[in-house]
């Protein structure tokens, strides 16, 4: 067995929020699976159904901000762990629920809860584990999220085949069961080093116009990419494809995606940030899947496409977005304005599936809510682009000298000036959405 101190074990901190990822964000982002089950096992319209995946979303992404003191208080270990127990219980409890609004509850707050505790807190292990070589470990954590959403619609459809929605459930309740094994390798800190949070609503990024852009951007983002996770298979049953080719787009999304960050990851830095690769990416990717999505929808070939423009298109925008922002603003603004993103992709993913269900039933039509999706993402690039070459707010905020310095990951300087000086470790982790 590998020392608690050593090199090797960090590694397996690593894995272990590698698997923490891939179980969330997998059951997650298969709402669009689950929106289909629920509204034929209930008989409820799309407005009705939408709220248990927005419900979802919202209390995952809430409650990785309101909970961060349980994480203080306890550490990142028993975050997970008791996430991984809240949330087996919400799925479990599938088993003996008969109205939506007990599945709003269960699967809705009471997973979503589950999963806001765990999500955050596994990232923040790696963060304090990894020193020289955080980026890479982040780097294979993240693909944990591209992972699960490849594998677990697949595997859910396969559950519903077999043992039907009650049974894939209990199933899956198991599966988020192994978030506690997970907890349980995520070690504290070696060496006794101990771990600052910065604060959860700090005024100083309110100073800058630039974050309030990208506090928006988020905000838009956040609801255009739900819509099209709740909607994509319910879109393409509504144009005669089947319920398992239907599943497999999500897959695709999730393919894609994962492609599109290990690319650019590859790429480097300023390949992401290059114009025209910016600009191709950013706006000309949106404006293709805003415009011709009921185009492609016409036959199962088509959708393939549009998942896998989708899923390009979402994998290089979140590290546009990730990047951009430390360009502009710095790390340590961004670290401390964690709390205002993550109350803003909340905010988006609350108002998105009700929104485009209401516009479902008023037009009967899927692609006038993929219109709506497809503006929504167009938006939220054209503001991070409008603010990445104005620079707006950066000169009101620091001086010209410091500005390179901003570029440099702040876990990795706070990290290395800490280790010299004998002092506590201040991280905080950067919130994008999927």
């Amino acid at each position: 067995m590998l020392p608690r101190d050593s090199g090797g074990y960090r590694w397996v901190v690593a894995i272990a929020a590698f698997f923490t990822q891939f179980i969330i964000c997998g059951i997650t982002y298969s709402i669009g699976v689950f929106h289909i089950v629920f509204s034929k096992i209930f008989n409820e319209d799309h407005f009705n159904t939408s709220w248990i995946g927005s419900i979802l979303l919202y209390s995952t992404a809430l409650t990785s901000v309101v909970m961060r003191f349980f994480m203080v208080q306890f550490g990142c270990r028993w975050s997970v762990i008791l996430g991984g127990l809240v949330s087996a219980l919400g799925l479990s409890m599938g088993m003996v629920v008969t109205e939506m609004y007990q599945v709003y509850l269960t699967f809705g707050v009471l997973t979503g809860i589950g999963f806001g505790l765990a999500c955050t807190p596994s990232i923040m292990a790696v963060e304090q584990h990894f020193y020289k070589q955080r980026m890479q470990a982040l780097s294979v954590v993240l693909s944990g999220v591209g992972a699960g959403i490849v594998v677990f619609p697949i595997l859910i459809r396969t559950l519903l085949e077999h043992l039907a929605w009650r049974g894939t459930l209990w199933i899956l309740s198991g599966i988020a069961l192994n978030l506690c094994v997970c907890g349980a390798l995520m070690s504290p800190v070696a060496h006794g080093k101990q771990v600052h949070l910065m604060p959860l609503l700090s005024c100083v990024p309110l100073r800058n116009i630039t974050f309030h852009g990208m506090c928006i951007a988020n905000l838009f983002w956040s609801f255009g990419s739900t819509v099209i996770y709740m909607y994509l298979p319910s879109y393409a049953m509504d144009q005669d494809s089947s319920f398992e080719t239907s599943v497999f787009l999500v897959s695709c999304v999730g393919m894609a995606s994962f492609t599109s960050r290990v690319i650019f990851s590859f790429m480097g830095h300023n390949s992401t940030l290059d114009d025209m690769t910016a600009i191709l990416c950013s706006i000309g990717l949106g404006v293709v899947i805003t415009g011709i999505c009921p185009l492609l929808f016409d036959d199962y070939a088509g959708q393939i496409g549009y998942s896998l423009l989708f899923g390009f298109y979402s994998g290089y925008w979140t590290t546009f977005l990730s990047q951009a922002s430390r360009e502009l603003l710095g790390p340590e603004c961004i670290a401390k304005g964690n709390g205002y993103l993550s109350f803003m992709i909340a905010l988006g993913s609350i108002m998105a599936g009700p929104a485009a269900g209401l516009l479902i039933q008023e037009e009967t039509e899927f692609k006038y809510a993929f219109y709506l999706a497809g503006s929504a993402l167009l938006w939220s690039s054209v503001i991070m682009m409008l603010f990445k070459y104005q620079s707006c707010g950066l000169e009101s905020f620091v001086s010209e000298p410091e500005k390179n310095d901003l570029k440099i990951p702040l876990v990795d300087r706070s990290q290395n000036d800490c280790l010299m000086k004998g002092e506590p470790i201040l991280v905080e982790a950067m919130v994008t959405s999927v």
